[in-house]
């Protein structure tokens, strides 16, 4: 879920109370504060290095890093490459270095859907994913949708919601590649709970499993992520609990320059027991690594099947303290 293209599509997250995305998420105005220092203390500079989709960590280090902590920070030398799990739903299985922080957000998310005789326009601001770093190989995250708003139209009755998202409480753990090789598998735990406002939330805890993978330096230079996650959710009467099976996989690869990097990604949201029909998405976008700890993000998803949002639209921003 991602925070960005929140995990599977800004209006199906709030429409069907499913999970995204991420995609993919909003700072308070402390946050809000420590955003614009932060923004002035990590001006772009020449020191940007690849940032792909699936970024590839720094060789592996001979020094131990595993006896760095929330209260005793990784040196900045020995810090890995930056990763975000935006733009794309894949998420990554790179944590975010003890005793760090880093933000991950999008400006807004517009999205599309015309199906059943209704048309439907919504807008999600400031969606964000705030990570803290607790381990060497284990950070803690807070997802947030602080804004969102809802029009639909239909043939006789139109009607909006607007207001707070859900939020959620997210951890991972790398279990493998964190620090250097070709391949990278982590573990990821959330539990979101039910703060939106009105119909923009069921009501009811629910939470999930997710299971990262990531691949580099396969043949052409592309890059991997493929992802595994099963998310208990309500059914759509909201009497009960079911399971949705959420697959996707991406592919990244250098664009022109190696600061630029663009990725393709499917994904599949599988019902089981939620009475909700197969979805598929693919979604295309790019990004730009300002420095070594910012980035600037852009993509679309597009539905492809017919209850899939039709269109989401989104951009943002990531970096890291």
């Amino acid at each position: 879920m991602a925070c960005g293209p929140s995990d599977y599509g800004g209006i199906a997250a709030a429409t069907d109370c499913t999970r995204k995305s991420a995609g993919s998420n909003a700072p308070d105005a402390g946050c809000q504060d420590a955003l614009s220092t932060s923004l002035l203390a990590l001006l772009p500079d020449d020191s940007a290095h690849p940032n792909p989709i699936v970024t590839k960590p720094e060789p592996a280090s001979p020094a131990d890093k595993s006896g760095f902590t929330l209260l005793n920070p990784t040196p900045r030398l020995l810090m890995r490459n930056f990763n975000t799990d935006r733009p794309d739903v894949t998420e990554s299985p790179y944590t975010v270095d003890a005793g760090h922080f880093q933000a991950e957000f999008s400006f807004a998310e517009y999205t599309y859907d015309h199906g059943y005789g209704e048309r439907t326009n919504g807008i999600s601001v400031l969606p964000v994913n705030l990570k803290l770093g607790l381990l060497n190989n284990l950070d803690l995250q807070f997802v947030l949708n602080p804004y969102q708003n809802i029009l639909t139209r239909g043939p006789s009755l139109s009607y909006r919601n607007s207001g707070l998202g859900d939020a959620e409480l997210r951890a991972k753990l790398n279990l493998r590649g964190n620090d250097g090789g070709k391949a990278a598998f982590g573990v990821m735990t959330f539990v979101r709970f039910p703060t939106g406002s009105d119909r923009l939330s069921d009501h009811h805890v629910e939470g999930g499993l997710i299971l990262p993978l990531a691949m580099q330096e396969l043949p052409g230079r592309f890059d991997l992520g493929t992802m595994a996650e099963f998310d208990l959710d309500r059914n759509d009467r909201n009497d009960g609990y079911g399971v949705d099976f959420v697959h996707s996989a991406t592919i990244g690869h250098e664009l022109f320059t190696e600061k630029l990097n663009c990725y393709v990604e499917y994904v599949g949201i599988a019902p089981m027991r939620t009475s909700r029909t197969y979805l598929v998405y693919f979604d295309t976008g790019v990004t730009h690594a300002l420095s070594k700890d910012m980035q600037l993000d852009a993509g679309i998803t597009v539905g492809l099947s017919r209850r899939a949002d039709d269109l989401t639209v989104f951009a943002g921003l990531s970096f890291r303290r």
